[in-house]
């Protein structure tokens, strides 16, 4: 797939976007949101958030990230890791100007501020390019000056609010939503995914099952079951749609996943390794590093992992100011 493939796509991206919140959490509470049949995108404005969906490990992310969470997922939202107190978010919501606030810090600035949006389907029902988001995507957009003048011009659409307020913010936030995935889509193997999966919907089963359980045990013989195709025609049509061999695709989700692992949370390696269908550390290290071409415990170090406020609360503080 090139860039013009992609550029279309984008420019096909037949969805409504629509700012409805604004979030403030204050540490030691978890915001906890139901499934909604939208995808929803989170843009945090200040603090670290911890996100959770629909049950996983917590992931956690820094000023300045936007992160397209998949229709149907529940979520829970915090400013720490170690909330001691759950609040439904129906309940601590209210409207105003035509935009819903969400209070989890009693009515004071929140350790965590975040922008919401809900992206609603096209009139065919279809979310077009955003059907095969099956995970939450998280880009870190704080070096992109293009978002960063879309969300002080929505503040400033919260602030003074006015007839065509919500216009305003929906094609604002539609801007900072094909921002984000156009860096999804810078890596190759994101690009080579989208492509199979256009070619080859018949094979979305089980890609899907995979990416979201990498470290369930797989063999080609189980993933053919779940595409309900014979061993050999499985193996042949993944190859020819992929490019590479049913295994070598759950090897590549289960490095990522561990990736993202690494990056967002203090697990040791070793679980890490477990986690993700690795049988022991030692053959994770290897292939990690060969992927990767640095070793797990320096691609940690790299990603300045544990992240605190300590660690980013400057560059937060200098984010929500500029906005």
């Amino acid at each position: 797939m090139n860039d013009d493939d992609i550029e279309q796509l984008l420019l096909t991206l037949d969805v409504a976007v629509e700012a409805t919140a604004i979030c403030e959490v204050e540490r030691g509470v978890r915001l906890i949101l139901q499934p909604k049949n939208f995808i929803e995108v989170h843009y945090v404005l200040d603090g670290i958030m911890h996100l959770t969906v629909n049950g996983a490990r917590p992931l956690v992310y820094g000023a300045g990230s936007l992160v397209i969470v998949p229709s149907g997922a529940s979520q829970s939202l915090a400013a720490d890791s170690n909330p001691g107190r759950d609040l439904p978010a129906a309940d601590r919501c209210s409207t105003g100007g035509g935009l819903q606030f969400y209070d989890a810090a009693g009515g004071k600035p929140g350790e965590l501020r975040l922008f919401c949006g809900a992206i609603t389907p096209s009139t065919s029902g279809s979310f077009g390019l955003l059907d095969r988001v099956i995970e939450p995507i998280a880009k870190d957009l704080s070096d992109a000056p293009i978002v960063l003048q879309a969300f002080a011009a929505m503040l400033n659409e919260i602030g003074n609010p006015s007839v065509g307020a919500r216009a305003v913010i929906g094609a604002l936030m539609k801007i900072c939503l094909v921002k984000a995935i156009q860096r999804h889509f810078d890596t190759p193997e994101n690009r080579r995914i989208l492509l199979a999966s256009l070619r080859a919907p018949h094979l979305q089963k089980i890609i899907a099952e995979v990416r979201a359980k990498p470290g369930a045990a797989y063999n080609v013989g189980t993933m053919a079951a779940i595409s309900g195709m014979s061993r050999s025609a499985f193996a042949r049509e993944f190859l020819k749609a992929y490019e590479m061999t049913p295994m070598r695709f759950v090897t590549t989700m289960r490095l990522h996943r561990a990736a993202e692992l690494l990056r967002s949370t203090a697990m040791p390696v070793k679980m890490i390794a477990g986690t993700v269908g690795f049988a022991s550390r030692s053959h994770f290290s290897r292939t990690f590093k060969d992927t990767f071409g640095i070793d797990p415990l320096n691609f940690r170090a790299e990603q300045l992992f544990p992240i605190s406020r300590d660690d980013l609360g400057v560059a937060a503080e200098q984010q929500v100011s500029s906005v």
